[in-house]
């Protein structure tokens, strides 16, 4: 990903429609048809000039450019361009980095060419892995490795992160997803590195560009995991030809729509929600629990509206006017009742006066039943009766019923204080509200205080009872909407977001289940979670190679995970330094051997990206520390994700590297106590060594970790 980052920081200064003169384009192809050859350019615009003959063309536009992406050199090609079948064959297919109006790298059959600053060419490492059969053909570095040595030692291979033009790099499978058809969903399942949200946000950028009435930037959302990956792609999508799409995590997007919907309830969190109230919440049997919830409503509301039509005359189109609406949301059909009632020219009028008003007050009554989501919400999760039966009935063991009872009592507390905030903020003006206050001054109300992931509840039952959520100028619908690190929402969650898409549903979503953060979310696998929300028929199929790290980072990795690996395990596309563990007697000898390790290839390697990764931030404040003394230059703490995607070394914890990239990564405090040998483990070390595209070390003090 950091690689996106450069070509957003060239692409951002080109205007759009026009092509930049110091990086033209990307691709070239020389094609035959008929006996005719012809030299096509694939670039970032287009550009046709007759007289000189130079034809370059937008990658998401041009037909042509599907042969670029999906054949190879001496490939025959048959492809539909307009109305027409045509027939040919890929002479010449090269891909191409230029830079500042100069020529830096060749992509050929053969292998990979690059130009060093003295501009001499050499042949660099290249793809190391097939995806048919026999044995891999496998390149080894052409630096050679020396064991305990920090850094590949190749100024090529340094400069390439900086040079590389991704979106020439595209290869067949995920040009496919890319261009998938304009409506329905696409799930780009890989393991770390397989560029899943390189494709999504390519996709993004060809859906635009394709129907740029439909897909304007105020009419699409990208949800990622967190507030680093928020800033990183908000650089990366205007260099993509997108501007002002909104990138947000579901945390502030749930939050925000929650205020809006329901301004007057609680703005204050629990910090420390306990882990069985998380995994109630989460889980998606919730989704079945609102679902049936609403039902029992939708069914009272409806016996007293038959039960009233059929005692006067003309009742008989009251049931067929509420019938009609079935499926609808309660509050929707209500109002739609309403109306009809209230039309003194429609059919209405053949209803007797009396029962038409009776059943007006019913709909009355209950619309304001349905607009009180915070007490449908608490109702709900107060209902012992109803949360056992709904996790006995649909997740029988994902939840004892002493943790069941143990949920169901925080909620009980929690809701009811919430509630009761929510009841008086409604009768209460600013100007009359009053607050008790002991004789020391200090206030005696504890402020009510929701949990986090009460917003994706409360936004369910909204719509549930209500309808979509609304938007500035009706209800509130994305016509495409990207969400990164899927694995890390829980279905609740994901059904609400899903529910703002327009109803072509135009959905990426991409993630791996190896590299789950939160393992109380309810995201067991994608095919039951799609089944959860009705999206079962989808099939997935993963993407296979990986373009971050090495065959050894990988491998590393893959092994890690142990019993919870993927079916099909991503392949390296190259090969590089070993995975090398360091023990160490304690973390201050360690950190003498990592200062010195990281001043000498700051020193050699200045435009390198390293991340020092622990399991806790408190480990992570004792290397900063001990590694700042050692006066480790271009030093960062990063405890917020505030990671400024420059060079240098970040000291952080594993929680906040998700979805982000560094060309070298040490691990640190590797121990049995920090990573035992659990499924929790496992997910956290996997993420932190695919973080890692050249180099990875481990560093143990005391018990290295069994994993």
């Amino acid at each position: 990903m950091e690689r996106l980052q450069q070509v957003a920081q060239r692409r951002a200064k080109v205007t759009e429609g026009t092509v930049d003169p110091m990086s033209p384009y990307f691709g070239r192809m020389v094609l035959e048809e008929e006996g005719r050859k012809r030299e096509i350019l694939i670039g970032r615009s287009t550009f046709l000039d007759s007289k000189t003959g130079v034809r370059i063309v937008d990658w998401r536009d041009a037909p042509v450019s599907r042969v670029y992406y999906r054949y190879e050199e001496g490939d025959d090609y048959d492809e539909i361009f307009g109305d027409r079948e045509v027939e040919g064959e890929v002479l010449l297919r090269r891909n191409l980095s230029i830079t500042a109006g100069k020529l830096r790298r060749i992509g050929t059959p053969q292998g990979t060419f690059r130009r060093s600053r003295d501009d001499l060419w050499s042949r660099i490492a290249d793809q190391a892995t097939k995806l048919s059969g026999g044995q891999g053909v496998a390149m080894r570095p052409e630096s050679h490795h020396r064991p305990g040595e920090l850094g590949i030692g190749d100024d090529d291979l340094r400069e390439d992160k900086h040079l590389s033009e991704i979106t020439a790099l595209i290869d067949p499978r995920q040009f496919d997803l890319i261009s998938q058809p304009t409506s329905g969903l696409a799930v780009i399942q890989g393991g770390a590195g397989s560029g899943k949200t390189t494709i999504g946000l390519h996709r993004l950028a060809y859906l635009a560009f394709q129907d740029s009435q439909r897909f304007r930037s105020d009419q699409m959302l990208v949800i990622v995991f967190n507030d680093a990956l928020v800033r990183y792609i908000s650089r990366v999508l205007p260099a993509l030809g997108v501007e002002e799409v909104p990138v947000q995590t579901f945390q502030l997007w749930a939050e925000q729509q929650r205020r809006r919907h329901i301004p007057r309830l609680s703005a204050r969190y629990v910090e420390d929600t306990p882990t069985h109230v998380i995994r109630l919440k989460k889980h998606p049997a919730m989704l079945r629990a609102i679902d049936r919830y609403v039902a029992d409503l939708s069914e009272r509301a409806e016996s007293e509206i038959l039960s009233e039509s059929k005692r006067g005359e003309g009742g008989d189109r009251v049931a067929r006017v509420w019938g009609g609406t079935a499926a609808e949301p309660l509050g929707v059909r209500l109002e739609v009742l309403s109306q009809w009632l209230q039309d003194r020219d429609g059919d209405a009028q053949h209803v007797a006066l009396g029962t038409r008003h009776a059943v007006a007050r019913i709909c009355t009554r209950w619309t304001t039943r349905t607009r009180d989501v915070v007490t449908a919400w608490a109702d709900l999760v107060t209902d012992r009766n109803r949360l056992a039966g709904a996790f006995k009935r649909w997740a029988p063991d994902a939840l004892t019923d002493k943790e069941i009872e143990w949920a169901h009592s925080w909620c009980s507390r929690h809701s009811t204080a919430v509630l009761m905030a929510y009841e008086e903020a409604l009768e209460e003006s600013d100007d009359t509200q009053t607050r008790s206050v002991g004789v020391d001054g200090v206030d005696n109300d504890e402020p009510a205080e929701l949990d986090r992931e009460d917003d994706a509840l409360l936004l369910r039952i909204f719509q549930a009872l209500r309808g979509p959520l609304s938007g500035r100028r009706g209800p509130l619908q994305y016509e495409h909407m990207f969400i990164d690190e899927a694995q890390d929402m829980s279905p609740v969650e994901l059904a609400v977001v899903l529910d703002t898409a327009t109803e072509q549903q135009s959905v990426t979503l991409a993630g791996d289940i190896a590299q789950k953060l939160h393992l109380d979310n309810g995201f067991s696998d994608w095919r039951h979670v799609l089944q959860e929300l009705k999206l079962d028929h989808i099939e997935i199929e993963p993407l296979k190679l990986s373009y971050r790290s090495t065959h050894e980072i990988l491998e590393f990795a893959t092994d890690v995970l142990g019993p919870l690996r993927n079916e099909v395990s991503g392949e390296a596309t190259r090969y590089g330094a070993p995975v090398e563990l360091f023990q160490f007697g304690g973390s201050g000898e360690a950190v003498g051997f990592l200062s010195e390790a990281l001043r000498s290839l700051v020193s050699s390697e200045p435009l390198s990206s390293i991340a020092v990764i622990s399991r806790y931030p408190e480990q992570a404040d004792v290397y900063y520390k001990g590694l700042r003394h050692g006066e480790v230059p271009n030093l960062r703490r990063i405890a917020e994700q505030d990671f400024p995607f420059r060079p240098g070394v970040d000291v952080t914890d594993v929680r906040q590297v998700k979805g982000l990239e560094f060309d070298y990564v040490v691990i640190v405090e590797c121990n049995s106590s920090a990573f035992p040998v659990d499924d929790e483990s496992r997910h956290l070390l996997h993420i932190a060594a695919t973080r890692a595209a050249h180099q990875l070390w481990v560093f143990s003090t005391g018990s290295p970790s069994l994993l």
